[in-house]
């Protein structure tokens, strides 16, 4: 009897099992995304001054190697279930907000890529989860000048009370 007790006490002090997170479902992607990019561009003595030109809808940014780049930072190996779904999730396209940005941004359409060639370009893919840390999300952007030589960001999104705010920004190749 004292066992059955001891055992139904542990039982109901137990913590219910947590929801699992499911990835960002915006409509289009934020401001506060392009902020938190912006200050490591700065950082790094990208964004100096001059708009930057900034694709507007989110492009298919995940791939293999891009992938890869993420793995490095990564403590534990994705499920193939769940990086099939972040690649899905990925590679949709949203419109990218950059309205009430700090930072200056010139937007461009995803048909005019092609012709940006002597400024800095950024693009992002659609947010995450991310495949490799499932409680938290994310999203990648790469930067070049006029398509050539990229920089490589993952930008970390976090759950918060039901809501994603923007975490640190990590570089993955340069």
């Amino acid at each position: 009897m004292k066992k059955l007790l001891i055992a139904l006490f542990l039982v109901s002090c137990a913590a219910p099992p947590a929801a699992p997170v499911a990835a960002p479902d915006w409509t289009a992607v934020p401001p506060a995304v392009l902020d938190s990019l912006c200050a490591r561009l700065q950082m790094d003595a990208i964004a100096t001054g001059a708009p930057l030109a900034l694709v507007s809808t989110t492009r298919p940014l995940a791939t293999p190697q891009s992938l890869s780049a993420l793995s490095l930072t990564a403590k534990r190996r994705a499920k193939n279930d769940r990086a099939v779904a972040s690649v899905m999730d990925l590679n949709r396209s949203l419109p990218v907000t950059s309205e009430g940005a700090t930072c200056a941004w010139r937007p461009v359409a995803a048909a005019q890529v092609g012709r940006v060639h002597d400024e800095m370009l950024v693009e992002l893919s659609a947010p995450s989860l991310n495949p490799y840390a499932p409680k938290t999300g994310g999203l990648f952007a790469r930067v070049t000048v006029g398509g050539q030589g990229a920089s490589w960001y993952w930008i970390t999104l976090m759950p918060s009370n039901g809501r994603w705010m923007v975490g640190p920004v990590y570089v993955l190749v340069q």
